[in-house]
């Protein structure tokens, strides 16, 4: 029988081996987050261990290192379990004061889905592969979040994200991260779409399908702006029939109405700026079908505050159109569309996103050498390049003269022979 280890006590946690005067420190680590080896899970554990040193000077030097550094974590409170609902509850206290209305909207929906699936974790037990699949937990309908997300969608909650763990690591102090774990995260397969832009050709073939065989006129709402003056969605979705100047061919951008949680959320243009964009007469012409249709439905005249984008179906239960769905009717209207051609041995259309149309009007305008640069970025809203030239002799006057008569030469369609 093999002979017991003596020690005597020293010091508290350093003790003397009889057997050969070495000294053996005993360490405390506290809590740490160990993985579990009969379940494979994370759990947190006390960790204690042991070291050997030759003289006593080295002894009380580790004893001392431990010490300060379990002072440390105990002023910190880094032992302690950091749940991911109090981090979120802390960062939307701190930040929501600079957030607009939309954007706080935004976050809010965001926060929702990031605490159904991470609750009252420890965010220190969180890691980059942790993210990750909450990425992909994001792509697939849930009870309570039947619609899944896109890419758009999940970078925006990835910047979040980081954005709450930059806040921890600012107070390292309070919180003890040290490591923004979401800035390696891969957001998953992302699909790379490439703008496709229709010719002038096809955009006439466009624009003569939807006036023959389209009996809801919204369908021009949507198809005119975006291929005619460059609209976004939003904007499209937040134009009033107040913001047309028929006398002076220009439209007023002063809005555009997004989606939220909550169905959808009226806001400023994208980058916050108000803008004039281009009357061209055949857009006119589409836009006074759609006026006189709805002035039928609704047995009155149009109301400056009325929205032009409205379906047969928003207007006679009165509720507006989810911004969300404007680009899978656009979808449906391509298909249709094509579907005629199909029958008529025809060729089939190019199959474009609707924020296509907007990239075939700056690029018609731009290669055909007849419209100035500037009122084209003006006009779509884009910032012109910032150097002395444009900064000093260039101001938009909210002229886009060329813009109609350009348009006005490439559209070929009879609108007028539709009403």
């Amino acid at each position: 029988m093999a002979k017991k280890e003596q020690y005597i006590q020293v010091e508290p946690g350093i003790q003397q081996r009889v057997s050969d005067n070495k000294y053996v420190v005993w360490l405390d680590y506290g809590r740490q987050l160990k993985e579990d080896k009969k379940t494979g899970e994370l759990k947190y554990k006390q960790v204690k261990t042991s070291k050997v040193v030759n003289t006593l000077r080295e002894a009380r030097a580790l004893r001392g290192q431990n010490s300060k550094e379990k002072q440390h974590k105990k002023i910190t409170g880094t032992t302690k379990k950091l749940a991911f609902s109090t981090v979120l509850e802390d960062y939307n206290s701190h930040k929501q004061h600079t957030w607009s209305d939309a954007y706080a909207m935004q976050k809010k929906a965001q926060s929702k889905r990031l605490l159904a699936y991470f609750g009252d974790r420890d965010v220190k037990s969180i890691d980059t592969i942790d993210v990750e699949e909450f990425f992909e937990w994001c792509r697939h309908e849930h009870e309570n979040f039947p619609h899944p997300l896109g890419n758009n969608s999940i970078n925006k909650i990835k910047s979040h994200m980081s954005d709450i763990w930059k806040f921890l690591k600012k107070n390292q102090n309070k919180y003890g991260i040290a490591e923004n774990v979401v800035v390696d995260a891969e957001e998953g397969k992302i699909d790379e779409y490439e703008v496709t832009i229709l010719s002038k050709e096809e955009v006439n073939t466009f624009i003569e399908a939807i006036l023959k065989n389209e009996n809801d006129y919204s369908a021009f709402t949507m198809v005119g702006c975006a291929t005619l003056t460059g609209m976004r969605r939003s904007e499209i979705c937040g134009l009033k029939w107040g913001d047309i100047d028929w006398e002076n061919k220009i439209i007023r951008i002063d809005r555009g109405r997004v989606q939220s949680s909550t169905g959808s959320l009226e806001k400023l243009p994208k980058g916050e700026k108000k803008r004039i964009s281009a009357l061209p007469e055949p857009l006119a012409q589409m836009l006074l079908l759609v006026k006189e249709q709805q002035e039928n439905f609704l047995n009155r005249e149009v109301r400056a505050d009325d929205y032009v984008y409205m379906q047969k179906t928003n207007l006679l239960n009165n509720y507006l159109p989810h911004p969300g769905k404007v680009s899978r009717r656009f979808r449906e209207l391509q298909n249709r569309i094509n579907k005629l051609r199909i029958k008529a041995g025809k060729e089939l259309l190019p199959v474009v996103r609707l924020h296509d149309l907007r990239h075939t009007f700056i690029s018609l305008c731009l290669n055909s050498g007849e419209v100035n640069p500037f009122q084209v970025s003006a006009n779509v809203g884009h910032t012109c390049d910032d150097n002395t030239t444009t900064r000093i002799y260039w101001h938009d006057q909210g002229d886009r003269k060329e813009i109609c008569e350009f348009i006005k030469s490439i559209i070929t369609v009879e609108i007028k022979a539709y009403s």
